[in-house]
């Protein structure tokens, strides 16, 4: 069988093969280093860290004593001897000063670091992780700042940095979240902050070698085999490599390289390290009895199999018995047991690499249940999730399975990497972002953290296992024609041709005609021709919704991907996505020149509000209560017409609301414009009709269309609704909701030309969240009222209308509920489209999962209540309404569930009563449509914030090209799978 690329261990293979084109220290997370709005005075901090790697001094001026009396005194024996004491080491240059003014934690000195001063601040956990980032940094880019600093004396005391990195870890070891919570954040600590007795880890034997390939290029072979194929050999290799190598500084640096492998891979049995601390942990005797059994195991496992099943299980028992001990320094013994049992873990894993072509499809399995212990044992993913994944392996039982079985199951183990990075996210995509301003390999943290854990073999034993099911199956996932296995995910079916961009991340300067790798999904994001999203993102989101809607392909792609796209930015590419999940990301040659023409010419969506329903006389504020669904595009929009017939079905769980008719908005158009002598409106249908005029090829168009977009938008911002109409606000809002100050409310934007049959149009206008007191949710009205003509929204409905004049905003103010946690549900399995699911997408804090937000995300079976989990919510932060308005941004708390199991019964109950209870919801054709509905819980009851239907664009799935791609796939679902057998290329 010969070897393909998969999983992230394949993909860093295909990174590997690319790296001509993909720096070494440059691998970008998707958008890049050079993110959008970085601060003005970013690159002239950057040129400063550049100055302090050259510099012989680095960030520092000169050397000082630093006494705890406070006094700064010129160096000489003893200096502090009558000040209460001190330590001697480098004074800080003012650029360094500058930098940390500024909120960059950069040379750190752990030998005074005042621990308890710093956990006081208000940014104190933030500057903890940019203590930490910049350890990774001084590995992996040869001593980064400090790269000559490391040879001026008396800069930093070794003995001193060790002894203030042990003050550090264990008063965090003292917090009561240290070992449940904060379990991962603070095993990195304890393996980047040197604490203690030196020990080795394969995370160092990466940064070094890296840092070695800067330093010199003729390394670079070695450097990415020992990344991509590591084992024992390598010591050996490398020490062969240095013998050539005639600076003797550069040769020293190389041999320690080599010591350090040969440490790891020759380590001591770790079996005596876990006897050690059962020792220690003598007074806790769960622990001791957990270390004490792990060691025996360990001793008993004579093969690389047993040893990396024995490893992972030590790994993940140690994390059940973290919480138990209660001294700081039995805590931080445990931790560097669970880092020693790592690098075993990672030994045996290289040690089963060379053999995994010749293993059943069963033993890869059996491997992959041991590295998903040590992958929880090493804090990557939860005890839920680890649940999860040992359910999938126990269906995958006896001598056959069905291939649809094995292909969901595959499909579903291929997540864990996806899992991992968002848990890293969550602990330090903020502080990783924020450092990255000043120095953009900051990114390569994260990525660092996985590649040297358990998740480098279960990539590679997973990834062989992913293309055997895509292979049975007839499905290919293709990335520039190299199968990359499971490291691609359809998200949304369609088919798209345009230019690959990898630089964007915020809402400016998209192409329509663009293909976009983004970091997550975009709340902002305009209409592009195709998405590339880095993770799953949040597949309920608004723009996700959108995007299923207009057939927009979208496919989620591993972040070690990333090296292997940077030399096809700029090119013309086209991206189809199938139905079934095949995947093809590929030059665009011209050969489906026909097919994508008429592709582009067809989006199969079309926006026809009903204008004969229209009635735009009807000015009276309406309360919800007193709107039905029939109301929709008559009076009212969508929003508050179906929240009406929610209200009257559900009274318990809708909030009352007011809603501003489309009647109030066309009085605004009747206005003059300016001097013209023409109402707004009138003007308006005089500008569609003469930009129409306008050719599409002329470059005209565009500008004119943006002229008038812009003079439009402003012309409703500031129009008066006029004192007639706040006077009916005001006596609207007392009857209602008591108060026209006090109580807040939701603005929202509810149009006529949303939540149409063949149309969503999900999230392309405003919501003002919670605004309080009657001059800001008057100034939110306004807003509200001019958001369909602001540049994203108008752009993504423009070229889908055949009368643009027409598009008419009615306002629906909500009452404010401060929701503990809301998300979204569809009335059916989005992926598959199966009834007798849903699909539900939730966060802490309120309006969650709509912003795309890194959601949990589960399918709930409705009858028999099953749950699958497809994510945990690690949003890093939730939104809580605050009483004098607007919404505050708050820690999330990182639990590992969001909705209980009441919250869920919830949920189902309400799913399966819908039907009976509420109008029917259908898609363009009039057939059933799956319902979309925001939802919300205070106190365990359920809230109802909005319902529309699930739409997805049938052109995008019914393409014949895209079903050409899928033409293996139906006539194999039934077949069976040998699991004794060793995965096949042959696709019989």
């Amino acid at each position: 069988m010969t070897r393909t690329l998969s999983g992230l261990g394949g993909v860093l293979a295909l990174a590997a093969a690319l790296l001509a084109a993909a720096p070494v220290l440059v691998t970008e997370r998707a958008g890049g280093a050079e993110r959008a709005e970085l601060p003005a005075e970013a690159k002239t901090w950057r040129a400063w860290i550049a100055e302090m790697k050259a510099a012989p001094r680095g960030p520092f001026k000169r050397i000082r004593w630093f006494c705890k009396d406070g006094s700064i005194l010129p160096p000489k024996a003893y200096a502090c001897a009558e000040h209460g004491g001190g330590a001697q080491h480098g004074e800080w240059s003012d650029k360094t000063k500058a930098l940390r003014a500024a909120g960059y934690a950069v040379a750190n000195i752990l030998a005074d670091l005042e621990v308890e001063a710093l956990l006081a601040r208000p940014d104190g956990r933030r500057e903890f992780e940019q203590i930490l980032i910049e350890q990774f940094l001084i590995k992996a880019d040869d001593g980064w700042i400090l790269r000559q600093a490391r040879s001026y004396r008396g800069a930093l005391q070794e003995e001193g940095e060790r002894a203030g990195a042990r003050r550090l870890l264990l008063r965090l070891l003292k917090e009561p979240e240290a070992m449940t919570r904060r379990f991962l954040p603070l095993r990195i600590a304890a393996r980047l902050l040197k604490h203690g007795a030196e020990t080795s880890s394969v995370t160092e034997i990466r940064q070094v070698s890296a840092a070695l390939a800067k330093r010199d290029q003729a390394f670079m072979p070695l450097r990415n085999k020992i990344h991509v194929r590591p084992d024992a050999g390598d010591a050996a290799a490398v020490r062969a490599y240095a013998a050539g190598v005639s600076e003797g500084e550069l040769r020293l640096a190389y041999e320690k390289l080599a010591a350090t492998i040969d440490a790891v891979y020759q380590a001591p049995p770790v079996a005596s390290v876990l006897e050690a601390l059962a020792e220690a942990a003598a007074g806790t005797p769960a622990l001791a009895a957990a270390a004490a059994e792990s060691a025996a195991r360990l001793r008993a496992a004579q093969d690389p199999a047993a040893r990396l099943a024995a490893s992972g299980a030590a790994l993940a028992a140690l994390r059940v018995a973290a919480a138990l001990p209660e001294t700081p320094g039995l805590r931080l013994a445990l931790l560097d047991a669970s880092l020693a049992l790592e690098a075993e873990h990672f030994v045996a894993g290289t040690a089963l690499d060379a053999g995994l072509e010749r293993e059943t499809r069963r033993g890869r399995l059996a491997l992959l249940r041991g590295a998903i212990a040590g992958a929880y044992g090493t804090g990557l993913i939860s005890a839920r999730q680890r649940g999860a994944l040992e359910e999938t392996l126990e269906r995958l039982k006896g001598d056959q399975v069905a291939l649809s079985a094995y292909k969901q199951a595959t499909d579903y183990l291929g997540l864990v990497p996806g899992w991992a990075g968002r848990w890293l996210d969550f602990h330090f995509r903020e502080s990783v972002d924020h450092f990255a301003v000043i120095e953009p390999q900051a990114e390569l943290f994260l990525q660092d953290q996985l590649r040297g854990s358990p998740l480098f073999f279960y990539a590679e034993a997973l990834g062989g296992l992913s293309q055997d099911a895509n292979r049975l199956a007839g499905l290919r996932k293709e990335l520039f024609g190299k199968d990359v296995g499971s490291a691609l995910r359809s998200l949304n079916p369609g088919l798209a041709r345009g230019r690959l961009h990898l630089a964007e991340t915020g809402g400016e300067g998209f192409e329509a005609e663009g293909i976009y790798l983004l970091p997550e999904t975009l709340a902002d994001l305009p209409p592009v021709a195709g998405i590339l999203t880095a993770g799953a993102g949040n597949p309920l989101s608004h723009v996700q919704l959108l995007a299923r809607n207009l057939g927009i392909p979208n496919v989620a792609l591993d972040q070690a991907l990333i090296p292997g796209l940077k030399p096809f930015e700029g090119r013309r590419v086209v991206l189809a996505v199938s139905p079934a999940g095949s995947v093809r990301l590929a030059e665009d040659d011209g050969s489906l020149d026909a097919l994508l023409e008429a592709a582009e010419g067809d989006r199969g969506v079309e926006i026809r509000p009903d204008l004969e329903k229209l009635d735009l006389e009807v000015r009276e504020i309406t309360p919800l209560s007193k709107l039905r669904a029939a109301d929709s595009g008559r009076i009212v929009g969508p929003k508050a017409a179906k929240l009406g017939e929610l209200r009257h079905h559900y009274p318990e769980a809708v909030a009352e609301g007011l809603a501003i008719p489309f009647g109030v908005f066309r009085r605004l158009l009747d206005q003059p414009y300016e001097d013209s002598g023409l109402s707004v409106f009138d003007w308006a249908v005089g500008e569609y009709r003469r930009i129409r005029k306008i050719t599409v090829s002329d470059s005209r168009r565009a500008s004119e269309l943006e002229v008038f977009r812009r003079k439009l938008y402003l012309r409703v911002l500031e129009a008066d609704p006029g004192p007639a109409f706040k006077a009916r606000l005001r006596q609207a809002m007392k009857e209602v909701f008591g108060s026209e100050n006090g109580q807040g409310v939701f603005v929202r934007s509810d149009t006529n030309v949303e939540d149409l049959p063949g149309f969503t149009g999900a999230g392309l206008n405003l919501t003002v969240p919670n605004a309080v007191g009657f001059a800001e949710i008057l100034e939110a009205i306004s807003r509200v009222w001019a958001s369909p003509f602001t540049a994203r929204a108008f752009a993504w409905r423009q070229s889908l209308m055949e009368q643009p004049e027409h598009v008419y905003p009615a306002v629906l103010l909500l009452r404010s509920v401060p929701a503990e946690k809301s998300g979204v549900l569809v009335t059916r399995e989005i992926d598959s489209g199966a009834a007798g699911w849903i699909s539900v997408a939730v966060n802490e804090g309120v309006g969650g999962a709509v912003d795309g937000q890194a959601a949990e995300s589960l399918r709930i079976e409705t009858e028999k209540g099953r749950v699958r989990l497809l994510a945990q919510a690690t949003a890093a932060s939730k939104r809580r309404i605050n009483p004098k308005g607007g919404v505050d941004k708050v820690a999330a708390s990182g639990s590992d569930r969001v909705l209980s199991e009441d919250e869920i019964t919830v949920l189902r109950r309400f799913a399966q009563e819908l039907p009976q209870r509420f109008p029917p919801i259908a898609d363009a054709q009039g057939r059933p449509a799956p319902a979309d509905v925001e939802f919300g819980f205070l106190k365990g009851k359920l809230q109802l914030f909005q319902i529309r239907p699930f739409l997805e664009s049938a052109a995008g799935r019914g393409r014949d090209y895209l079903k050409s791609l899928d033409a293996a796939a139906g006539k194999r679902a039934d077949r069976q799978v040998a699991l004794d057998e060793v995965p096949s290329e042959d696709e019989r």
